[in-house]
């Protein structure tokens, strides 16, 4: 028989890993299951919080808060809860050698950023690492910007001739490079994934900080893909802009998300340091569920299935893309616990005409009260013991607000915090 902890979550992703570790820190014991990386493994290393809102764009995201409907996510945990949990995802990263934070305005308020792509477009980003320095970014007059060799992700002219359409970046000196490949010739396109692994290691870093030297004191930027390490190691950081003298800004780039796997690296680091497990390679099937609470959770690894019991349970699978929620015509149902989520039946109206608009479908998910507890159509609480976070709830578009981890670590800290507490009432029952 499988031993009963105290909090089950599913979901590897940023709310999934923000709920495991709020238990955790409370003193439960958790377990994890994950059928692959999470949504952290393709995303990159900075925080969107709240980028559009009413379909402008936010400079200052707290104030913008009260643009949403009531049922978006933050409004229904409120400002200072919301607050809270950006505090204590801003602690752990601390702790971990990984600050993230804001950028201010001049009048001191914490402001979004608007952060270079691959593609030379701005998105608006709220929380940043350390090593991403957000004054260059405004104030830099020269700005070269570099790709490697076999890298086709990224082109330096797209880049320089798409920011110079930006008011903000039209009058700045802008300069080209491309560095040496250190795999040399070879059969394939490589990643900045394959690169950043390189740098991790002071040994096999070198090649990258050889090749800015030649660059030092020339700029007041550098641009290049995201390729400076994997790991949360602030040391590599320090060792890449020493070579380059000046700051050295990652552009955003897709996936792999070199720094996602920072994030991950550095939660993860944390949560090991508790009663945590893990459990990989692993998909949930269903939920065993005994009037108003769930007992277990049965999942398939490796051809085999398993029974997870558990006194509370979270669910961070993701939405559409993440297989959190199953869709057939007329038809969209979480996967886990078989929760109903209405939709027209025309299928048709799950999108708009504007492949940029915003689509029902992003909208598409598991209402719940202000404790991320499942509620039904009529607002009444399907489980006391089973919490969602992130991309599995409705009410927001992550895509269009520029929200998704921002609505993960708030929504993955309260449904971690009141598992924590149904596992406790659960215990002393």
């Amino acid at each position: 028989m499988s031993r009963i902890v105290d909090v089950l979550v599913v979901g590897s992703g940023m709310a999934g890993l923000m709920a495991a570790l709020t238990a955790a820190e409370q003193g439960r014991s958790v377990q994890l299951l994950t059928t692959g990386m999470g949504s952290l493994a393709i995303s990159g290393g900075s925080v969107d919080f709240l980028g559009y809102a009413d379909g402008r764009l936010a400079a200052d995201p707290w104030q913008s808060l009260a643009l949403l409907p009531e049922d978006h996510p933050y409004r229904l945990l409120g400002t200072e809860s919301v607050r809270s949990a950006f505090q204590f995802f801003a602690d752990v990263m601390e702790r971990q050698h990984w600050p993230m934070h804001p950028a201010l305005a001049q009048s001191g308020a914490p402001r979004n950023t608007q952060l270079p792509t691959i593609m030379g477009t701005l998105k608006p980003s709220y929380l940043l690492p350390a090593s991403l320095d957000a004054q260059a970014l405004t104030s830099a007059k020269r700005v070269l910007v570099l790709s490697v060799q076999g890298l086709r992700d990224c082109r330096t002219a797209l880049v320089v001739s798409q920011l110079k359409r930006y008011k903000s970046w039209a009058d700045r000196e802008f300069s080209q490079g491309l560095l040496p490949s250190p795999f040399g010739e070879t059969h394939r396109a490589i990643t900045a994934l394959d690169l950043a692994r390189l740098a991790d290691k002071p040994q096999s870093r070198q090649w990258l900080l050889d090749a800015l030297a030649p660059h030092a004191g020339k700029y007041d930027l550098i641009l290049i893909p995201p390729l400076c390490g994997s790991k949360a190691n602030p040391e590599t950081w320090q060792a890449i802009n020493a070579a380059a003298g000046c700051p050295v800004v990652e552009m955003l780039s897709i996936p792999p998300g070199v720094g996602g796997l920072r994030l991950r690296d550095a939660l993860l680091h944390a949560l090991h340091k508790h009663n945590f497990e893990m459990v990989e390679n692993t998909t949930v099937l269903r939920a065993e569920i005994s009037g108003k609470s769930c007992t277990a959770l049965v999942a398939e690894a490796s051809g085999q299935l398993r029974r997870h019991a558990a006194r509370a349970f979270v669910a961070a699978t993701g939405g559409i893309l993440g297989g959190g929620m199953t869709l057939e015509p007329g038809k969209c149902w979480d996967s886990v616990f078989g929760i109903d989520i209405t939709v027209p039946q025309d299928v048709a109206q799950w999108s708009e005409p504007e492949i940029f608009g915003s689509h029902l479908f992003s909208h598409m998910g598991v209402g719940v009260d202000r404790e991320m507890r499942p509620v039904d159509a009529a607002a009444a609480v399907r489980w006391q013991n089973v919490f969602f976070a992130g991309r599995s709830l409705g009410g927001y578009d992550y895509a269009t607000e520029k929200s998704g981890h921002g609505v993960a670590i708030a929504t993955g800290w309260q449904a971690g915090r009141m598992a924590a507490a149904a596992a406790g009432a659960g215990e002393n029952q």
